[in-house]
């Protein structure tokens, strides 16, 4: 059974976070749709922090932050991270999604850099809302 469990943001939280994150130059490389200017810990900031079990084994984990823009509420999964026999995606979104419209979200994002994720996404409903377009200037 896979279930979802929020917990505070404590110090240990941010040091597992910093670790999956940041600690390793190439996942680093490969997950932050910042362009270095954000520390994966500062995901955390106002958001709600869950980590995820399978069968009572934590698997992976994950922060939603919720914001009014406007007269809407959405949510954004600020950062995810996690390793399971099953497909993370497939299995915990439609959780994400739900537990999101329970906070009151209309809508939920999810940035990434990633192809794979990108195409799941799709393949589960999700549109691009926007292209951020990146270039280094020579100074």
């Amino acid at each position: 059974m896979i279930h979802i469990r929020p917990e505070p943001v404590t110090d240990a939280v941010r040091d597992e976070v910093a670790a999956a994150f940041d600690a390793n130059p190439l996942q680093r490389a490969k997950t932050d749709t910042s362009a270095g200017m954000v520390d994966a810990v500062r995901c955390l900031d106002n958001a709600v922090f869950c980590r995820v079990f399978a069968s009572g084994v934590p698997v992976a984990f994950f922060a939603l932050r919720i914001e009014q823009k406007g007269t809407r509420r959405e949510a954004e999964v600020t950062i995810a991270h996690g390793r399971a026999a099953f497909d993370l995606t497939a299995e915990i979104l439609p959780m994400i999604e739900r537990a999101a419209a329970d906070l009151g979200a209309h809508g939920l994002t999810v940035v990434t850099r990633r192809g794979g994720l990108v195409k799941k996404l799709k393949s589960a409903g999700y549109g691009t809302a926007a292209v951020r377009l990146r270039k280094e200037l020579a100074r």
